[in-house]
Protein backbone atom coordinates (compact mmCIF):
# COMPACT_ATOMS: atom_id res chain seq x y z
CA UNK A 1 0.00 0.00 0.00
CA UNK A 2 2.84 2.38 0.58
CA UNK A 3 4.02 2.11 -3.03
CA UNK A 4 0.04 3.33 -4.09
CA UNK A 5 0.71 6.05 -1.70
CA UNK A 6 3.65 7.78 -3.07
CA UNK A 7 2.29 6.81 -6.69
CA UNK A 8 -0.74 8.78 -5.64
CA UNK A 9 1.05 11.80 -4.36
CA UNK A 10 3.21 11.76 -7.24
CA UNK A 11 0.07 11.80 -9.65
CA UNK A 12 -0.99 14.73 -7.35
CA UNK A 13 2.43 16.66 -7.69
CA UNK A 14 2.11 16.34 -11.28
CA UNK A 15 -1.64 17.49 -11.38
CA UNK A 16 -1.26 20.45 -8.93
CA UNK A 17 1.93 21.33 -11.57
CA UNK A 18 0.04 21.35 -14.63
CA UNK A 19 -2.66 23.38 -12.81
CA UNK A 20 0.06 26.21 -12.40
CA UNK A 21 1.18 26.04 -15.84
CA UNK A 22 -2.99 26.44 -16.80
CA UNK A 23 -3.60 29.43 -13.80
CA UNK A 24 0.05 31.18 -15.77
CA UNK A 25 -0.81 30.88 -18.81
CA UNK A 26 1.69 28.63 -19.81
CA UNK A 27 -1.09 25.93 -21.20
CA UNK A 28 -4.63 26.06 -22.57
CA UNK A 29 -6.28 30.03 -22.71
CA UNK A 30 -5.41 32.50 -20.37
CA UNK A 31 -7.95 32.73 -17.65
CA UNK A 32 -9.81 35.68 -15.97
CA UNK A 33 -9.15 37.34 -12.80
CA UNK A 34 -11.21 34.97 -10.56
CA UNK A 35 -10.65 31.93 -12.02
CA UNK A 36 -7.27 32.05 -12.44
CA UNK A 37 -6.84 33.27 -8.21
CA UNK A 38 -9.03 30.00 -7.63
CA UNK A 39 -6.47 27.94 -10.29
CA UNK A 40 -3.77 29.34 -8.58
CA UNK A 41 -5.25 28.16 -4.86
CA UNK A 42 -5.68 24.80 -5.91
CA UNK A 43 -2.38 24.58 -8.01
CA UNK A 44 -1.00 25.55 -3.89
CA UNK A 45 -3.24 23.00 -1.98
CA UNK A 46 -2.07 20.45 -4.83
CA UNK A 47 1.56 21.33 -4.51
CA UNK A 48 1.14 21.51 -0.48
CA UNK A 49 -0.71 18.15 0.21
CA UNK A 50 1.54 16.03 -2.38
CA UNK A 51 4.18 17.21 -0.17
CA UNK A 52 2.77 16.22 3.30
CA UNK A 53 1.78 12.98 1.31
CA UNK A 54 5.16 12.23 0.36
CA UNK A 55 6.18 12.61 3.55
CA UNK A 56 3.14 10.05 4.91
CA UNK A 57 1.22 12.64 6.82
CA UNK A 58 -2.85 12.06 6.84
CA UNK A 59 -2.97 16.03 6.26
CA UNK A 60 -2.06 15.64 2.71
CA UNK A 61 -4.00 12.79 1.82
CA UNK A 62 -6.82 14.63 3.14
CA UNK A 63 -5.47 17.45 1.00
CA UNK A 64 -5.43 15.37 -1.86
CA UNK A 65 -9.18 14.41 -1.42
CA UNK A 66 -10.00 18.81 -0.81
CA UNK A 67 -8.11 18.40 -4.14
CA UNK A 68 -10.25 16.60 -6.13
CA UNK A 69 -12.97 16.61 -4.83
CA UNK A 70 -14.64 19.88 -6.29
CA UNK A 71 -13.14 18.29 -10.03
CA UNK A 72 -15.19 15.01 -10.07
CA UNK A 73 -18.53 17.27 -11.48
CA UNK A 74 -18.80 20.53 -13.37
CA UNK A 75 -22.12 21.78 -15.00
CA UNK A 76 -22.16 24.06 -18.00
CA UNK A 77 -25.72 25.91 -19.00
CA UNK A 78 -27.00 26.24 -22.68
CA UNK A 79 -27.92 30.34 -22.23
CA UNK A 80 -24.58 30.49 -20.15
CA UNK A 81 -25.74 31.86 -16.64
CA UNK A 82 -25.23 29.50 -14.05
CA UNK A 83 -22.10 27.67 -14.57
CA UNK A 84 -19.70 25.18 -11.90
CA UNK A 85 -16.17 23.82 -13.21
CA UNK A 86 -13.05 23.60 -11.25
CA UNK A 87 -10.61 21.99 -14.07
CA UNK A 88 -7.58 21.47 -12.61
CA UNK A 89 -5.06 18.99 -13.59
CA UNK A 90 -5.76 15.71 -16.46
CA UNK A 91 -9.54 15.25 -16.81
CA UNK A 92 -11.27 12.02 -18.63
CA UNK A 93 -15.08 13.09 -18.49
CA UNK A 94 -18.45 11.18 -18.95
CA UNK A 95 -20.95 13.83 -20.71
CA UNK A 96 -24.61 13.80 -19.66
CA UNK A 97 -26.86 16.19 -21.86
CA UNK A 98 -29.61 17.35 -20.54
CA UNK A 99 -32.10 19.88 -21.39
CA UNK A 100 -30.79 23.43 -20.22
CA UNK A 101 -27.19 22.39 -19.93
CA UNK A 102 -23.88 19.36 -19.54
CA UNK A 103 -23.46 17.39 -16.53
CA UNK A 104 -19.93 16.42 -16.84
CA UNK A 105 -18.56 13.60 -14.69
CA UNK A 106 -14.55 13.12 -13.89
CA UNK A 107 -13.45 9.95 -14.13
CA UNK A 108 -9.43 10.38 -13.49
CA UNK A 109 -11.02 12.56 -10.62
CA UNK A 110 -13.44 10.43 -9.55
CA UNK A 111 -10.67 7.28 -9.78
CA UNK A 112 -8.30 9.23 -7.96
CA UNK A 113 -10.55 10.91 -5.19
CA UNK A 114 -11.73 6.44 -4.39
CA UNK A 115 -7.89 5.74 -4.07
CA UNK A 116 -6.76 8.26 -1.79
CA UNK A 117 -10.35 7.46 0.14
CA UNK A 118 -9.00 4.34 0.52
CA UNK A 119 -5.76 4.47 1.28
CA UNK A 120 -7.36 6.71 4.18
CA UNK A 121 -9.09 3.98 5.39
CA UNK A 122 -6.73 1.37 5.19
CA UNK A 123 -4.23 3.70 6.83
CA UNK A 124 -6.86 4.36 9.66
CA UNK A 125 -7.77 0.56 9.89
CA UNK A 126 -4.20 -1.09 10.36
CA UNK A 127 -3.28 2.07 13.10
Amino acid sequence: MLGLEKWLARVLLLNSALTLAVCLGLLGEVQDGSRRMLMFGMALLGFLAAVLALKRHVAGLWGGMLYYLPQVLSYYRFDQSWQFSVKAGVSIGLSLRFADGVLILNLLALTLLGATASILYWRRQSA
